[in-house]
């Protein structure tokens, strides 16, 4: 099965962060942490991020199993998947290991709770974190370098192993911010690309949206005038997800950066913004474009023919749509055919310094999670991509993909174009000013152009207040 190999290498270099200033109590909610890290922080804590850990000198199980936690993010079906992946890995290195894994709600709140366990004590082994956290850690000199573990003979990778892992999402784990270090591990991935409602599609005359957005705009108007359904549904909230979201990645399939690699500045003020942003405003104003804060409801009940959003849905649009029309995901129209991109996105590991024999157990954790018979799981599970190709000829993925074509439509179709964001403190900002400007321009309270300078300016501002 051809996937593209050469998925382009993102360089993002992440604002500098500053530590947050630390809670002086432990928060509630680790119900397990005394189980594993029990005195954590101050056997970490004198121990430099140079230090190598004494892999070799572990035998593990030799006074019983070692016990660590895992604090994650993960509910719902994809809390399922963690059960299921912690399950086997118990299973697996039964009488050497058990993991616990915790829920510990949102990544604020997550990160809230680590922020106190590295103050008070009770730090787990491995933790969900986004580039941010991983960087707040970092500096804090509280999480472990992973390329000791990588390169170890014992515990590490094979070159096999690491030219298996998808190579946008090994660099996500290696950003120029983290001085040259692996400081995290995958945990999901996920693309933004386009659903389609491919009866609807199909009445207007076409098989699948459209390759360029210059196509797009006529398409769009093709299939509300001949079926009177919006053909596109577009989400009015803000974060990850949100239309000014969705207009960043849209206008990096220009091959534009809306914010520079080296956080040298933006790019929003360029004809091609313009131009994609008068190709939406005109959809709209034509009825073709739907406004909706559940784009999801709209899509799965018909409402709408298309929808621009995370791969990671894949498996919610199965329960939702059912038998109800046939569908599919394919990438996003793009500024550029002949150089396809979206974005690549998802949560990372972390691996804390604790206890030299809870350090390997946690690695052995990470690698498993990140291997192939792990996020075979966690991809059938959750319809996240699994970070590894050879997780595909897993029976359990294998199985997944041929009841349901359209995950690996997206992983065959989305996910190898994927290029990661450039990541920044002021990243949350200037996506909520986008969707300000985005929203101002709908409601005709100023034009594409000039919504577009303005926004520069303020974009310009957040980034340099934020590095």
């Amino acid at each position: 099965m051809p996937f593209n190999h050469t998925i382009q290498r993102f360089l993002s270099v992440v604002a500098v962060i500053l530590v947050m200033s630390i809670v002086t109590v432990a928060c509630g909610g680790s119900q397990a942490s005394n189980t594993s890290s029990e005195g954590s922080s101050a056997a970490g804590a004198n121990r430099s991020s140079a230090e190598q850990p004494a892999v070799n000198d572990i035998e593990l199980g030799k006074n019983g199993p070692v016990k660590i936690d895992f604090w994650h993010i993960q509910a719902s079906i994809y809390g399922d998947a963690v059960k299921d992946i912690v399950a086997q890995f118990n299973k697996e290195y039964e009488g050497k290991i058990i993991v616990n894994e915790v829920f510990q709600g949102s990544y604020t709140e997550l990160n809230q709770k680590l922020r106190a366990a590295l103050q008070g004590g009770g730090l787990p082994a491995v933790a969900m974190a986004n580039e941010g956290d991983v960087l707040q850690y970092m500096k804090a000199d509280q999480i472990v370098p992973l390329d000791t573990y990588i390169n170890d003979p014992q515990y590490g990778l094979t070159q096999t192993e690491i030219d298996d892992l998808l190579p946008a999402v090994l660099d996500r784990q290696r950003i120029p911010a983290y001085e040259g270090k692996t400081m995290s591990w995958p945990h999901g991935n996920s693309s933004t690309g386009i659903y389609y409602n491919a009866d609807i599609l199909k009445q207007a005359g076409y098989d699948a949206p459209a390759k360029s957005w210059k196509e797009f705009e006529q398409q769009a108007l093709d299939i509300y005038k001949k079926t009177g359904v919006p053909a596109l549904v577009i989400g009015n909230g803000t974060g990850y997800g949100s239309h000014g979201f969705n207009f960043m990645t849209s206008l990096s399939t220009y091959g534009i950066d809306p914010i520079s690699p080296d956080l040298s500045g933006v790019n929003f003020d360029n004809p091609q913004a313009v131009e994609l942003l008068t190709v939406y405003k005109n959809l709209l104003d034509q009825k073709a474009i739907l406004v909706a804060e559940d784009t999801e409801q709209e899509f799965t009940n018909g409402r709408a023919a298309m929808e621009i959003g995370t791969t990671a849905r894949t498996t919610s649009k199965l329960e939702l749509i059912g038998d109800k029309f046939g569908w599919g995901i394919t990438i996003i129209p793009q500024g550029d055919p002949s150089n396809p991109t979206t974005n690549i996105g998802g949560g990372n590991q972390v691996l804390f310094k604790t206890k030299p024999e809870q350090e390997l157990a946690g690695w052995l954790f990470l690698k498993y999670f990140a291997g192939p018979e792990g996020q075979a799981i966690y991809g059938a599970k959750t319809g996240y991509f699994p970070a590894t190709l050879s997780s595909q000829d897993v029976d359990v993925l294998k199985q997944d993909y041929e009841a349901n074509p359209q995950k690996e439509q997206a992983f065959k179709e989305v996910f190898p174009h994927g290029k990661a964001p450039v990541a920044t403190a002021a990243g949350s900002m200037i996506q909520d000013a986008v969707n300000t400007a985005i929203m101002n321009v709908y409601s005709n309270k100023v034009p594409p152009a000039d919504a577009l300078k303005s926004l520069q300016a303020e974009a310009t501002k957040l980034l340099e207040e934020n590095k």
